[in-house]
């Protein structure tokens, strides 16, 4: 999450100096790039980074502002997310494909012996470049997204031993209702890590859509459900009122949360 964030602070950095630059927006209209099939300036270049930065941004703020909502669950978020990754990746590598293309220009005008064979050699050079970055875009994109949500998974496995480690500890100490607090949440966050494995989208704080998916996609049983949810009505009585539990009901909690991460 945090390189994700640091990744999107340095498109608003970059978007910031574009436009700080259009106060020189004559002198950038006056430098032309040739590309052999087309012919733009440095101020159109700059103007086609911030659209796909934009967009690219709007995704990435649409996707976490829906995340945490009944439509949240829609597999179109995914599919947003990697476009604006990918459009981002495509952004910043721009500027290679860019000097590659009039270096290919450049070329082009060298050679002049077979002037026709070399422009569509150039052109299909010009279209394997493109193709080629495009491609290393989606690969750099979808092991970007492994790797964040290996991350994820390790964070919610601390998150879990951790939890345990309170609960247990909460437990022998004769906090019984605080450690049937902790207990549910190491429970919402093993199922949420369950369903995460499985590229599912749910939102961490949603526990009945969890509670849902998790019984549909067979992480947990009809007899798991009434556990889970007796430790649910406990969790509420303990975090909005000051009803105590017992230490058989603490015991029994904690018991199933142990068992289900050992599934």
């Amino acid at each position: 999450m945090e390189k994700s964030k640091n990744k999107f602070e340095i498109i608003l950095g970059v978007v910031t100096l574009i436009i700080s630059l259009s106060a020189f927006k004559e002198e950038l209209t006056q430098v032309d790039i040739n590309l052999g099939f087309k012919t733009i300036t440095l101020a159109n270049y700059f103007l086609y980074c911030v659209y796909g930065f934009s967009i690219s941004l709007y995704l990435y703020i649409l996707e976490i502002v829906a995340r945490d909502t009944k439509i949240g669950r829609w597999k179109i978020f995914d599919y947003a997310l990697k476009f604006a990754f990918t459009l981002f990746a495509i952004v910043v590598f721009s500027p290679i494909l860019l000097i590659l293309f009039v270096i290919l220009y450049k070329l082009n005008l060298l050679l002049e012996t077979n002037k026709v064979f070399t422009n569509i050699l150039i052109i299909i050079l010009q279209i394997i470049l493109s193709v080629l970055t495009i491609l290393y875009s989606i690969f750099v994109v979808k092991r970007y997204l492994s790797e964040r949500k290996n991350k994820l998974q390790e964070q919610a496995e601390e998150e879990e031993i951790k939890g345990l480690d309170n609960a247990q500890k909460l437990f022998n100490d004769g906090y019984y209702s605080h450690s049937i607090l902790e207990s549910f949440k190491v429970l919402e966050t093993h199922l949420y890590k369950k369903i995460n494995e499985r590229d599912i989208r749910v939102s961490k704080y949603r526990f009945t859509d969890i509670i849902k998916i998790a019984f549909k996609e067979k992480i947990i049983n009809d007899t798991d459900l009434i556990d889970i949810d007796n430790i649910r009505l406990m969790r509420n009585a303990s975090a909005h009122t000051d009803e105590e539990h017992t230490k058989i009901q603490a015991e029994k909690s904690l018991e199933f949360v142990k068992k289900l991460l050992k599934e």
